[in-house]
């Protein structure tokens, strides 16, 4: 049995990264918010959990240089492909994601969802959308 190969989609930020796992036909696989100081353990825990991570994409944004760094570092080690990924309005895209995934209840259904804001950060979601943006690009 052939596994199919996973993406890992980063979302780098100063206090705070969003991760994804996705899979080749961007399935979302998980994702979580997890603390920029602790990226590096985080990731190489989610490396060892999900062995079929095959690439791995950080988005250019916020901090990227520092979580690019570590990310891109991970990657060679581990021999996984490595790419940076345009991030531009992908916070705008995730907040509106996350009211399609968690849809308004009560009195919020009848204000305009462009006037929402979500309750929660979105830096996960934000991942998710980097690593489909990139699968869309590297499509095979």
């Amino acid at each position: 049995m052939v596994l199919e190969p996973y993406v890992l989609a980063v979302d780098p930020g100063r206090d705070k990264t969003g991760v994804a796992i996705l899979t080749k036909t961007a399935q979302l696989v998980m994702m979580d918010i997890v603390s920029t100081a602790s990226v590096q353990k985080e990731l190489e825990t989610l490396l060892a959990m999900y062995p079929t991570i095959t690439y791995m994409v950080c988005g250019n944004g916020t901090n990227h240089k520092v979580v690019g760094s570590i990310v891109k570092t991970l990657a060679i080690s581990q021999e996984r492909v490595f790419a940076f990924m345009n991030e531009k309005h992908t916070t705008e895209e995730a907040r509106r994601r996350y009211f399609e995934v968690h849809p308004p209840t009560g009195w919020k259904k009848l204000v305009p969802k462009g006037m929402l804001y979500p309750p929660v950060p979105v830096d996960d979601i934000t991942a998710w959308i980097i690593g489909e943006r990139w699968l869309l690009v590297n499509e095979e």
